[in-house]
């Protein structure tokens, strides 16, 4: 594995659960933060797994990563992790798996990413790639594959907690700049240039960061160049993919109003998939919109965690 993603995760554990990006300056008033400004920022809420298997996604997370199996809404087996939810959503066979969507992988913190290697490999944990050294510093990370192929990242943060999302972009401003303008989100750098450096360098990655409650979003150009920089193994990632019917098929944000949500998003052109409904079996009230890249994203009704009550009637 590559250098590349060694820098940017020291980056990660030096800081906790947030990605500085020191060499760009903070975000002034451009017209997408101003935008931003005046819409209510989202919180992050869940992530839709589809799983073949529910009861086999339970004792997984709950095994490997602590996470908390609970009754969602009074409703269906989910998992409560850090500040947000896992919602298990069944599916008759398994999803395709293929890393070709805008969101790469999910990740969690580790404390003795060595040791936990040999403890989960001697637990039929399937490993993408085993722990790499992070250069100069007592930090590892690794790839591991979850039980429908969702791919999911452990790095040394000193913790054991649900930490960041990570997607591609085929614009990383643009990508970023619809977080703001339809979700609140601030991002970490103002709009970044497409770098024309070594690919295989920091600075030669396109790459912003959102900060969502606990959750780091990191948003990284599309490794489309071919050749391909050395942390991408595959071949150039020309086109990208939707979320539906893949391993990790949406990510979830929450207000406590869902209608004025819904019709500032719509009138300001967002692509919406599926309109305001109770949906099942989680009985969450929700509207799903067609993000950048294809990402799906659910919008849905709740209070702000911890001071939302997950297993409540709507």
């Amino acid at each position: 594995m590559s250098g590349i993603r060694c820098l940017i995760f020291a980056a990660l554990a030096v800081a906790g659960t947030a990605l500085p990006l020191g060499q760009v300056p903070a975000r002034a008033g451009d017209d997408a933060a101003t935008a931003a400004q005046a819409v209510e920022p989202a919180r992050f809420h869940h992530v839709l797994l589809n799983v073949t298997d529910p009861e086999k996604s339970l004792r997984y997370y709950r095994r490997v990563f602590g996470a908390v199996p609970v009754k969602f809404r009074g409703g269906p087996d989910a998992l409560f992790t850090e500040r947000s939810f896992l919602l298990l959503n069944k599916v008759d066979s398994p999803p395709n798996h293929a890393l070709n969507t805008g969101v790469w992988h999910i990740g969690w913190g580790g404390v003795d990413i060595q040791g936990e290697y040999q403890w989960w490999k001697n637990h039929d944990v399937e490993f993408h790639t085993t722990p790499q050294p992070l250069p100069g510093r007592d930090n590892f990370y690794m790839y591991i594959y979850g039980p429908d192929k969702e791919l999911i990242e452990i790095n040394t943060m000193g913790h054991h907690r649900f930490a960041h999302v990570h997607f591609f972009a085929t614009d990383v401003n643009e990508t970023v700049k619809w977080y703001e303008q339809h979700l609140g989100l601030k991002a970490r750098s103002k709009a970044v240039a497409r770098p024309t450096g070594d690919p295989n360098t920091l600075g030669g990655i396109w790459m912003n960061v959102i900060q969502c409650d606990n959750v780091t979003m990191i948003f990284f150009g599309k490794p489309e160049q071919d050749p391909p920089p050395r942390w991408w193994p595959d071949p150039p990632l020309k086109e990208l993919q939707s979320t539906k019917d893949r391993p990790i098929e949406r990510i979830g944000f929450s207000y406590q109003r869902l209608e004025p949500a819904f019709e500032r998003m719509k009138a300001a052109g967002a692509t919406i998939v599926e309109p305001i409904t109770l949906r099942e079996p989680w009985r969450l009230k929700s509207f799903v919109v067609e993000g950048p890249d294809r990402v799906l994203i659910e919008v849905a009704e709740a209070r702000p965690i911890p001071e939302g009550v997950w297993d409540e009637k709507p």
